[in-house]
């Protein structure tokens, strides 16, 4: 029997015999149907089995049929298939060939001996450097400008030689090799300035500089001159006995700089507990896995050799709560009825900012994503992006709904959102006067017509989350708005019920209006009286 795939049969045979297939069976199920054995539901599910199956098969020679016109491009897809994977066996053999080839040159390679300088030897008989093993014998003299330039060329051969010898952690962003000086740079976090000569060794690393690029908007944070030599004396100790040296001294400054980090951000949120968010937000600290009231918070101190000491394992983290007015509405005190952001490192201890609910950026569309600029730490502007996308994504979910109203949303432009650069009226921005009107950027509002040109407008208020009604002028009573309002953020009416109940009392406003300009006295049913008396006229 020849191998699967490589036996042709042609395709009037197949289809013969799928034919021929069917009508057997089609008779069979004829003969067993004569028989009074079955029952009228055996037949019915028997008669059902074979429309399947035949179905099934008269799909798939159907499927043959196009593709026996696309044998050409399936030859060719064959012949590419088969060209890869010729390729892929050429690389793996090559791949193989350069790593035995490259154990082969470690054992075969040969110590760098210092050729000019043993030339130089050989020709004048003299040395113009001392050798390091008799530095203590005598004091040697500064090189010259001349002479300065090959040293530092031969330094960063070396320098360059042990930064290839073992592996940099993945986070570190710039390497910068210069005058004899090696540069390491982690965004946001620190910069390191190293050279080799660690205590005479020129196999051992030695800090030259170091700082830290941690910060907020007055400014990076400095270390006293003393903890920032202890710390970096600390850093030489370590390395110097590593295997790894960067790695050391990347766990060490990146578990600093969390811990400033977090500290910094602390401070701020308490700064802003004082100030004028002082009633509309309230913060948790997060330390392994327990949550602490966020009325005060312990920062991370440093001892004099530049350790972080903290009273847990783990750097804490923080839960800033925002619109308290949800967990006053719901009577407990629980957090759970807040929106929160919660800002913590993370198991890599990388700085993650993670909303309680999911919100969408009004500016992609797409779900937010929220980062600290560790160089410069603003809690204030991650608050307020957390609560503008939070805001725009309640008025969407409003936006949607009343989209799908019928009675609300007739016509094209019945209901809008917006997002404006300031407040659409000056009645609207006195029910929030408390917040900074660089808080209203992008506010975003819900439009919503109510007859003609008039529109009602839905805002969120930024401090506590509260839904803000406003209409156009002279369209309804005041006191209208503030009931509506009000049972919309108790949650007794839905949006789409509120603007149902608004747009039929602005008409009838309308109307009653109508009615006294013409004289005409305001009864149960004189407002459409009026309107037949303005439609004849």
């Amino acid at each position: 029997m020849a191998e699967l795939g490589q036996q042709t049969v042609e395709f009037s045979t197949l289809a013969s015999r799928a034919a021929e297939e069917s009508y057997l069976s089609l008779k069979e199920l004829v003969e067993k149907s004569k028989s009074s054995e079955q029952s009228d539901s055996e037949k019915k599910i028997n008669l059902l089995k074979f429309l399947v199956k035949t179905q099934q098969r008269m799909l798939r020679l159907n499927v043959l049929a196009k593709w026996c016109q696309q044998v050409p491009l399936i030859q060719y897809c064959q012949g590419l298939a088969s060209t890869l994977s010729s390729h892929d066996t050429c690389f793996t053999q090559a791949a193989d060939s350069l790593f035995f080839m490259h154990e082969g040159l470690q054992q075969a390679r040969a110590p760098i001996y210092d050729v000019p300088y043993a030339i130089e030897v050989l020709l004048t008989g003299t040395y113009q450097r001392v050798p390091k093993c008799i530095e203590d014998v005598g004091t040697q003299s500064t090189l010259s400008e001349d002479q300065q330039k090959p040293a530092l060329k031969k330094l960063d051969t070396l320098v360059r030689s042990k930064l290839l010898e073992v592996s940099l952690p993945k986070e570190i962003s710039e390497v910068k090799v210069s005058d004899g000086t090696a540069l390491l740079r982690v965004n946001g976090e620190f910069k390191v300035i190293m050279t080799l000569g660690y205590r005479g060794h020129l196999s051992m690393w030695r800090i030259l500089h170091f700082e830290l690029l941690v910060g907020e908007r007055s400014g990076l944070v400095k270390l006293e001159e003393l903890r920032r030599y202890a710390l970096g004396d600390d850093l030489e100790r370590r390395m110097a006995a590593a295997e790894n040296p960067f790695i050391t001294l990347y766990s060490v400054l990146h578990e600093l700089c969390v811990a400033l980090v977090m500290d910094t951000v602390i401070r701020q949120v308490q700064v802003l507990r004082q100030g004028r968010w002082k009633d509309a937000i309230r913060f948790e600290l997060i330390s392994d896995g327990s949550v602490g009231q966020g009325g005060s918070a312990g920062s991370m101190q440093m001892t004099q050799d530049g350790e972080t000491d903290s009273a847990g394992l783990r750097t804490p983290g923080l839960k800033i709560l925002y619109w308290l007015d949800f967990e006053k509405n719901s009577g407990t005190s629980d957090s759970g009825s807040c929106s929160f952001i919660k800002i913590e490192p993370g198991p890599d201890l990388q700085i993650k900012c993670l909303h309680s609910t999911f919100v969408i950026d009004p500016l992609t569309g797409k779900e937010a994503e929220f980062s600290l600029d560790q160089s410069c730490i603003d809690v204030e502007k991650l608050l307020l992006r957390a609560i503008c996308c939070n805001r725009y994504t309640r008025l969407l979910e409003i936006y949607k709904d009343l989209g799908k109203n019928g009675q609300i949303c007739q016509a094209v432009g019945d209901v809008v959102l917006q997002c404006c650069a300031n407040e659409p009226d000056a009645d609207y921005k006195k029910k929030d006067t408390k917040s900074n009107t660089r808080e209203y950027e992008r506010q975003e509002v819900l439009c919503v017509r109510a007859y003609g040109s008039s529109f009602f407008t839905l805002g969120i208020n930024i401090r506590n989350g509260r839904f803000l009604l406003h209409s156009s002028r002279n369209i309804l009573a005041p006191s209208a708005l503030v009931d509506c309002e009000e049972a919309l953020n108790q949650g007794s009416m839905t949006a789409a019920e509120v603007f149902t109940n608004l747009r039929s009392r602005s008409i009838l406003h309308l109307f009653a209006c109508i009615g006294r300009f013409l004289g005409i006295e305001a009864g149960p049913f004189d407002s459409c009286r009026c309107l037949n008396m303005v439609l004849l006229q």
